[in-house]
């Protein structure tokens, strides 16, 4: 039996969108379905329990945030190779025609913990570099030159920094995308693991359309950019501090082959 797609999908929307200390309370599905048990079929409850092993799941495997504020590579599919459990799990969500809903909500998380996490250190950079430099003369053009040296330094590190984090929340989110649990291939094809297609169902397959058409590479890294930018300490603080870098990279570059150049 599958479950009752629509009116499932609406409740585990909502719980995913929940703070995480609300979760597993009053507003989690099993406490819903204790409290109206003749709105849950047999398909939902047991397609809620995979979904929450799942959603589980890769929390656990994305909240293994080190010190330095990089996050490690995913490491789902070894989980799911010492858990088969797990990889049925996933299998089962899918089969269930949750797997936009899981992408959607992956996604989600990724974003949040890129805004909470990366994006902040990433501006931290910049206002360093910008207490660093608040005692630099103007007039002392060796000094002017360090600084400009120490912003491009520190703005390459930033960034830096900041695309190690959104490759290891797009290792994961790969992960899921592509199915690449244990027998994933095969469930989404619809075939295997004793699971048949389920079936046609416009609502799920127009979100799906998101995710198997577009990349999530790009729809990532486009999240970020505006991230970033909200972020930015002022409207103008990215531009100047590219500007100021490419500048000094230019002249610096450009003394490399030219000798004779007086350097800005």
């Amino acid at each position: 039996a599958r479950c009752s797609t629509r009116s499932l999908r609406y409740r585990l929307s909502r719980y995913r969108s929940l703070p995480v200390n609300y979760r597993g309370m009053m507003h989690s599905p099993r406490s819903h379905q204790r409290s109206h048990p003749s709105e849950w079929s047999p398909a939902d409850v047991e397609a809620t329990e995979h979904w929450i092993v799942a959603v589980d799941a890769v929390r656990a495997d994305r909240e293994q945030h080190p010190a330095n504020g990089v996050p490690p590579e995913c490491t789902l599919g070894a989980a799911c190779a010492a858990a088969p459990a797990l990889a049925r799990s996933l299998a089962l969500v899918c089969h269930h025609g949750l797997h936009g809903l899981l992408m959607q909500w992956a996604f989600s998380e990724a974003s949040e913990r890129l805004q909470q996490r990366a994006v902040p250190r990433f501006w931290e950079q910049y206002r360093q570099l910008v207490r660093s430099q608040a005692s630099v003369s103007a007039d002392d053009r060796g000094a002017v030159k360090a600084a400009q040296r120490r912003g491009v330094r520190a703005l390459l590190d930033a960034a830096s920094e900041l695309l190690r984090a959104a490759e290891a929340e797009l290792s994961a989110l790969s992960f899921l995308e592509g199915k690449a649990w244990p027998g994933g291939d095969a469930t989404a094809g619809g075939g295997g693991g004793g699971l048949s297609p389920h079936p046609r169902q416009p609502e799920v397959e127009a979100e799906l359309v998101v995710w198997l058409g577009a990349s999530v590479r790009e729809e990532l890294l486009t999240s970020l950019q505006t991230l970033v930018l909200t972020a930015a300490p002022h409207s103008d603080a990215l531009h100047l501090w590219l500007v100021i870098a490419w500048r000094r990279l230019f002249v610096d570059g450009t003394r490399k082959g030219c000798s004779g150049v007086e350097e800005e």
